[in-house]
């Protein structure tokens, strides 16, 4: 349970009494007013590059942390800076930008401060665990110490001052943000004579706060943070939040109060003193050049142009113009806070970032969140957009909405403002009756809107289940629901549910669709055929090994009189072979091609994310269709080939020995190629890429002639050990007697089609720079290549910039620590120094820990399900039981690098797994978890101690809640004897 601090708060009131919005000046105190005196501290974020900011006052510099200071993926680079108010200005990125500053400066409390600072937000944070974004703060929020001047949600602004008893906030007044993309000055104040906080926005005062007699107590032992809370929540044991997200100038404080008359007076000089007397307009635009040199991030493929990304949805083709929008959190490479992201282009491969699109309001069906949904051209009005709206005030927290382009206003085709409508489109109430038994009204999401003959419409993804009064006693399956219109405004009347899965009998759906689409299937030539495509996304309440993985889809017909979709077969199929396409989204392109968008997830793990700065991106998007022989046809849009530069490889009926020879010369991880070959007998054709020559990272695809298999064996795609591998693969009949292939290789992403008939999507994370070859081969018969190209790709955004950041070799002369990943299945090698929270039964396989998600783990050759150290044994005192692990002793020798996996609790002193001196048994390092089950890798640098006599120490003297730790991968480089 977290520690609640007494928070009182007072906005807008004086005295207790709210004051109206116009705010009356604030009370000079009758004795003892104090007057602003000079700054103690100001930075001005004047500089141009390096990692350090300079406190003006004192003349020092503070470092400015940043997560590509020193990179993982990429060459390090210094943190964004822009054009400020006057001069530069600093660009916080919302999740690692933070300046750690020596202090305030000789500041007295006593008598009064101020603070004050240019900011221009580019997004809001939720508000995660009630902080405030901070700006500044030196507190401690437990002792009620200290002071914080951020945002709090919608970009209300606050100000926070301890006094030992109270920590004491005040509110701005919501209908006065400081407003996203453009500059806002903010000064907030307190007055000891007049017992008040005071807050101003460009000069005018928008709150006051009442405080105790007694004095302000400094949190002295607390760092000064800029644009991070002192007591930032740790989510997903790796992203601090509590961050801001915009541009910072000139940030000041002073001894001494502010009142109105002169916060008027400052604040026209400050204006007075810019060019032309007018405020810049900020640039806040996100740079890709940021993640120039990223040996992963695709080069050709749609993706925002930072942070996170979830499903593309809701493309719309309007003026010549082809609109995507994505969800998208702009704080960070992480999930939540979603907002919709949008892009444009004229031809579906070639994208142009434009303004986030739909936010997150306290006045909208939306305010804890804008998600996936749909659009539509709505006649002469353009583009109407159809989202899912998170209110968690509502017992039934999803809801859908609309929101409007201002395109009839402004005559805009890029479409870059929309409007949400504040009233719902459609809801879940209670007891909607669906098939076998109710709506699951809790799961009421992703709608997807069509017009036909002039009637409007909309799918919404839910699942059936029983009632007894709130809680579900049966789930059915999963279910589209169905609504029709006259309008996109409504009334929108349902009709029940499109289609729905026997779970018992068809379990792959899941207990809920996501993502529904149903969409026509247009036959050669594109003529009508009278069928359609449904698609789904399977989702469960609980962990499931395969969420996050599949799509599944029906080929049937749209019986529009009973409003059903009628399947030609009773089992779902799987769209793509891979474990790596989800999030379906469609549309029907003005020449009549259903296309499909999706999102290709990374599989990477949180500390991937956060190391990388991004996380996911968008696959090509692809034509259906309906072959003669009544299976669905899948095949790369056409435009996909303007994509292609120069062509690498020409080859025409030769044999496979041929062809390889030939493709000797041809490397690249940027690269589309198309083949045709005939098996003659071979048993097996393979194609390999992102192949070293000699094979220690390579990713191979291919083709069983007798198993009738296409398959991708990941197994060495990657030397990294935290990378996921594996084999997947599905069931393709050749056609007419060939084997036609098509791969795009962009960087990370790996796309292949096979036969025009299934796909399979995937990701490889090679990290040698020499893994970018290509190799053809077969085993048996005679293969015959009737024809095989390679073109190089070009960007779909810019130039695409070569990779420049790899992983350095690790020693070769140096053995492993005995069992040092458990890939025996039990603890041999290890010893159990004390205690029984350590035995061979917490040696586990398991992926996941059963009430979250995925441990995160890999697997490798030598140890294919992934054994590893799980320091919660529900059969042995779970939580409750403690004891010591010891490894075998060792000389520590190679680099002197030791790295690992650990996860769990967070209790440096009692909960750790640690480097000790054998000798003497001084610890050398030693790390903790971070409040999470899911794998983060921890390197030490241990050169120094080269040549002793080491071993590792997995301590758990720690009970109750989080008393556990996991270890996985200890590896240490070894001394041979």
């Amino acid at each position: 349970m977290r520690r609640r601090t007494a928070l009182r708060v007072v906005s807008a009131a004086v005295g207790g009494a709210v004051v109206p919005l116009s705010f009356a000046p604030a009370p000079a105190a009758a004795h003892g007013h104090t007057t602003l005196r000079s700054p103690t501290a100001h930075w001005d974020f004047e500089e141009h590059t390096g990692a350090v900011t300079r406190e003006a006052v004192s003349g020092s510099t503070d470092p400015v942390d940043y997560v590509f200071n020193d990179a993982r993926y990429k060459p390090g680079s210094d943190p964004v800076r822009r054009r400020g108010v006057l001069g530069r200005a600093l660009y916080f990125d919302g999740y690692s930008t933070v300046v750690t500053a020596k202090g305030p400066g000789k500041l007295d409390v006593t008598g009064g401060m101020t603070i004050d600072v240019w900011i221009a937000p580019y997004a809001y944070e939720h508000g995660i665990d009630g902080k405030p974004q901070s700006l500044v703060n030196q507190h401690d929020p437990d002792a009620r110490t200290g002071f914080l001047l951020g945002l709090r949600r919608f970009g209300q602004i606050v100000f926070q001052l301890g006094f030992g008893s109270d920590l004491v906030e005040v509110k701005g007044a919501p209908d006065q943000p400081a407003a996203k993309n453009r500059w806002t000055h903010i000064a907030a104040t307190y007055d000891p004579a007049a017992h008040q906080l005071r807050l101003y926005r460009d000069g005018l005062l928008i709150g006051t706060a009442a405080t105790p007699d007694q004095a302000p107590v400094p949190a002295s032992s607390e760092p000064v943070l800029i644009g991070r809370h002192n007591r930032p929540t740790l989510l997903n044991g790796e992203f601090h939040t509590n961050m801001y997200m915009g541009l910072m100038d000139s940030l000041v404080i002073r001894p001494g109060a502010l009142d109105e008359a002169t916060a008027r007076k400052e604040h026209a000089a400050k204006i007075a003193a810019l060019p032309g007397h007018r405020v810049p307009r900020p640039d806040l635009t996100h740079d890709r050049a940021r993640f120039d040199g990223d040996r992963h991030r695709p080069q050709f493929h749609m993706l925002p142009p930072w942070h996170w990304m979830n499903e593309p949805h809701a493309p719309v083709h309007f003026k010549g113009k082809y609109h995507i929008f994505y969800q998208h959190d702009p704080l960070g490479p992480f999930w939540g806070q979603i907002h919709w992201g949008h892009a444009v282009s004229t031809d579906m491969v070639h994208w142009r970032d434009l303004p986030i699109a739909l936010a997150p309001a306290a006045d909208s069906v939306g305010p804890d969140g804008c998600w996936s949904g749909s659009a539509h051209v709505d006649g002469d009005r353009a583009p109407v957009l159809f989202f899912t709206g998170g209110d968690d005030r509502l017992p039934y927290r999803q809801r859908t909405g609309l929101a409007v382009s201002t395109y009839q206003g402004d005559g805009d085709t890029d479409l870059p403002t929309w409007t949400m409508r504040p009233e719902p489109v459609t809801e879940a109430p209670a007891d909607l009756p669906a098939g076998p038994g109710t709506a699951w009204a809790e799961n009421f999401r992703d709608p997807f809107v069509w017009e036909e003959d002039g009637i409007w419409y909309q799918l919404v993804g839910s699942g059936i289940v029983d009632y007894e009064g709130t809680q579900v006693t049966r789930k059915h399956g999963g279910t589209a629901l169905l609504y029709t219109a006259r309008r996109p405004e409504g009334p929108w009347t349902y009709q029940g549910p499109l289609h729905w899965n026997d779970l018992a009998a068809v379990p792959e759906p899941g207990e809920v669709w996501e993502l529904p689409v149903l969409l026509p299937l247009p036959g050669p030539q594109g003529r009508r055929t009278g069928k359609h495509i449904l698609l789904i996304c399977p989702w469960w309440e609980g962990f499931n090994p395969n969420a996050v993985k599949h799509t599944y889809y029906w080929i049937g017909t749209f019986d529009k009189r009973r409003y059903r979709f009628v399947p030609d077969h009773e089992k779902p199929r799987e769209f793509d072979f891979g474990e790596h396409f989800t999030g379906p989204s469609g549309f029907v392109t003005p020449d009549g091609r259903s296309v499909i968008f999706s999102i290709t997830q990374d599989r990477r793990t949180e500390q991937q994310h956060a190391q990388s700065g991004w996380a996911h991106n968008a696959g090509m998007p692809v034509s259906v269709s309906l072959r003669p022989d009544g299976t669905l046809g899948v095949e790369p849009i056409a435009e996909a080939a303007k994509l292609r530069g120069k062509k690498l490889a020409h080859i025409r009926h030769a044999s496979v020995e041929e062809a390889n020879r030939r493709l000797a010369g041809v490397s690249g991880d940027l690269m589309d190629i198309s083949a045709v070959i005939e098996p003659c007998g071979a048993q097996t054709i393979t194609l390999a890429v992102r192949a070293c020559a000699d094979g220690t990272e390579e990713t191979l695809l291919s083709y069983d002639t007798a198993e009738h298999r296409f398959q991708i064996d990941r197994s060495r795609s990657s030397l990294d050990p935290d990378v996921r591998k594996g084999v997947h693969g599905g069931s393709v009949e050749l056609d007419g007697g060939r084997l036609t292939l098509r791969v795009l290789l962009d960087r990370s992403m790996l796309e292949a089609y096979v036969n025009d008939s299934n796909s399979l999507t995937s990701r490889v994370y090679p990290t040698r720079k020499d893994a970018t070859g290509l190799r053809l081969t077969s085993e048996g018969g005679s293969a015959h290549v009737v024809s095989l190209d390679v073109w190089r790709m070009n960007g779909a955004y810019d130039t695409p910039v070569a990779p420049a950041a790899y992983d350095p070799p690790r020693p070769g002369d140096v053995d492993s620590l005995p069992n040092h990943d458990f890939a025996t299945g039990d603890l041999t090698g290890w010893t159990v120094v004390s205690g029984t929270t350590f035995s061979d039964a917490n040696v586990s396989p398991r992926n996941d820990w059963g009430w979250g998600g995925p441990f995160y783990q890999a697997e490798t050759a030598e140890d294919p399900t992934g054994h590893h150290l799980w320091g919660f044994n529900p059969e042995a005192g779970g939580d409750d039981a403690t004891g010591v692990l010891r490894s075998a002793t060792v000389v520590l020798g190679g680099d002197g690098v030791i790295d690992l996996l650990v996860s769990g609790g967070n209790d440096p002193d009692q909960l750790y797994a640690a480097v000790v001196r054998a000798d003497d048994g001084k610890v050398l390092a030693k790390v903790t978890g971070r409040g999470a089950e899911q794998y983060r890798r921890v390197v030490f640098d241990l050169a120094a101690h080269i040549g002793d006599r080491i071993y590792i120490e997995i301590v758990d003297r720690s009970s109750g809640g989080w008393g556990h730790i996991n270890v996985d991968d200890v590896n240490v480089p070894v001394q041979r004897p």
